[in-house]
């Protein structure tokens, strides 16, 4: 798995599994490479994944700094620059589709098309308000009592019974791939965050929107409003899963992703 140093000298970690045309896949904003594992299983025999952990995340760099999308864009970019790949779809989870969206609006032509689950580019109160409240939290008990209160919102209802004894295991596990000194300026990234919904309206790259049904955190009325701006896109329902789909529904999440990519020639 090979590391290099950004331009701003940050150390970041990426991997590539798999064989055919790229796919860039990007994280949920806590998540890292070993998440996307039950997804690749599904991809790797149509697809190059190109998959890596975000700056602060799991084995990049810790860093600790001012947090923002286009910084996490251009750390994306960089990515594909030191894979040697000109340009590749993306599927992005959540947060990864918001890092995707920039990267479409800062780095034209880098980014083929987008499929996104659980991923808003507008301004929410709800979103707002509860990520405000997990600023609070880590601040208050840590990383490992912050996971675990979002685990009510990200789960669908069938997999929070199942994990229901293991959620606090969960959290503490959470403790070996970041920290609190690096998770706090994300989250101000991300509460702060909001695009402008007239660069949404001159997007050009072909895009699908994906909701759980269950998602809480992110509810498929939210992912819409997303997807109604951005010309040309699909927007897609995906019954009985909240929010963490690579977990709840993987081999699904693959399908639908590459039934896309062929439909629209990516």
């Amino acid at each position: 798995m090979p590391d290099f140093l950004s331009s701003d000298g940050v150390r970041l970690h990426y991997k590539v599994e798999g064989t055919g045309e790229p796919l860039l896949l990007l994280n949920g904003l806590f998540g890292d490479v070993a998440f996307w594992e039950p997804v690749v299983a599904g991809l790797r025999d149509h697809r190059t994944c190109i998959l890596h952990d975000h700056r602060g995340i799991g084995e990049s760099e810790w860093w600790v700094g001012e947090y923002s999308y286009p910084l996490w864009a251009r750390d994306a970019v960089e990515v594909l620059d030191h894979a040697g790949i000109e340009a590749a779809p993306v599927l992005g989870l959540c947060n990864g589709g918001m890092v995707g969206a920039q990267m479409n609006l800062l780095y034209s032509g880098r980014i083929t098309g987008m499929v996104c689950h659980g991923t808003r580019l507008l301004e929410s109160a709800k979103t707002r308000v509860f990520d405000g409240f997990r600023r609070r939290l880590l601040d208050v008990g840590g990383v490992e009592l912050m996971m675990g209160a979002q685990m009510g919102l990200g789960f669908g209802e069938a997999t929070l019974l199942q994990i229901e004894p293991h959620l606090r295991k969960m959290g503490e596990k959470a403790l070996s791939r970041i920290s609190a000194e690096a998770a706090g300026p994300m989250l101000d990234a991300l509460i702060g965050f909001s695009m402008d919904p007239l660069d949404l309206a001159h997007m050009d790259t072909p895009a699908l929107f994906l909701a759980g049904e269950e998602d809480l955190y992110s509810p498929p009325w939210m992912v819409e409003r997303t997807a109604a701006l951005w010309p040309g896109a699909k927007f897609e329902i995906m019954r009985g899963v909240g929010h963490i789909v690579p977990r709840e529904a993987p081999a699904e999440l693959a399908r639908r992703t590459l039934g896309f990519l062929e439909e629209r020639g990516l």
